[in-house]
């Protein structure tokens, strides 16, 4: 199973100070955080790619390292950029980014969700779970993830 995870307005609540250093630029909200690292650690075999715009300012490398040394090694990549000249094409670019991220790594057939604040990144068949942008990924979205990945 894999989780397309976007950050802000997930692991980074619009509601959060605005960062004034860089350190603090770059750190999730402790509470969202644990909240989702902990459905994480009852579901052992689940992957993590990053489906977040952080892509185009952060390397990989950099975003990574920002959860948990008991999740880390399951966060594995972000959605790859798609061709420029095509994206025009697409109503729900995020949604296609996680279906070229499968395609890439033949995995088109394996279960996978969404997490984001914005449902319109995804078409309305999608399994996905819509965060508040305000206060992140909550108790509420603990909850819809464990559905999901309780199924598989």
């Amino acid at each position: 199973m894999w989780i397309f995870l976007d950050i802000d307005g997930v692991l980074v609540p619009e509601k959060s100070e605005f960062p004034t250093s860089k350190e603090e630029l770059l750190r999730f909200d402790p509470v969202c955080l644990q909240m989702f690292e902990d459905v994480l650690q009852r579901y052992p075999k689940v992957l993590v790619v990053i489906s977040s715009s952080w892509k185009e300012v952060f390397p990989f490398e950099v975003v990574r390292p920002l959860f948990s040394p008991s999740i880390v090694q399951r966060v594995v990549g972000f959605t790859p950029f798609l061709n420029p000249k095509i994206i025009h094409q697409f109503p729900y670019l995020r949604h296609q980014e996680v279906l070229e991220f499968l395609r890439q790594n033949h995995a088109s057939d394996d279960p996978w969700v969404a997490i984001d604040d914005i449902r319109e990144h995804y078409p309305p068949h999608v399994q996905i779970v819509v965060t508040d942008a305000d206060t992140g990924f909550d108790a509420c979205a603990a909850s819809a993830l464990e559905g999901y990945l309780s199924v598989v």
